[in-house]
């Protein structure tokens, strides 16, 4: 878990693709990109995701090649959270704590939290993960905007919008 929090808080896509291949190595034999991507489809299957709803390339998320459905996400969340618990969602970065969140969220209402794992690319940005009241129960979530040409920022201020009306 330890490396999945630093990929997670801080966005280490490196981190990502070696992970992919551990993965790949302790469940196959076989540290390689195509035993790493094969055993998370398995993982995938199991979780009741649909080859359909993906398509992946890399661990990382930076090849245009790879896809994933918010709804695949959000299922991936929960099943998360129900079987690890706290232990999983304090691998996020905390909104207006830590990592790619430390200065998004800065001025939720009292008691809002949302723990969140971003993504970008060009003309693409991705929120996804758990908000609610501090304490209580957590909303799992997974926003994509997808193919826009405002500033990103715009991008970023509605997803941000969207998890705090979650968070409240």
């Amino acid at each position: 878990f330890e490396c999945l929090g630093i990929v997670n808080k801080g966005g280490q896509n490196r981190h990502a693709e070696v992970a992919l291949r551990a993965v790949g190595r302790v469940a196959r034999n076989a540290g390689s990109r195509q035993a790493g991507l094969a055993e998370m489809k398995a993982f995938l299957s199991e979780v009741g995701i649909s080859e359909k709803d993906y398509n992946f390339e890399d661990g990382s998320g930076l090849s245009r090649l790879t896809l994933i459905t918010p709804s695949a996400v959000t299922r991936l969340l929960r099943h998360m959270h129900r079987t690890h618990g706290e232990a999983w969602v304090n691998l996020l970065p905390a909104g207006g704590v830590d990592g790619t969140l430390a200065t998004r969220f800065r001025k939720a209402p009292k008691g809002a939290q949302v723990l969140a794992k971003t993504g970008s690319l060009s003309h693409v940005s991705a929120l996804g993960g758990y908000a609610g009241p501090r304490g209580r129960l957590r909303y799992a979530f997974s926003i994509v905007v997808n193919n826009y040409n405002a500033p990103s920022s715009a991008g970023r201020e509605v997803m941000d919008a969207i998890a705090l009306l979650l968070a409240q």
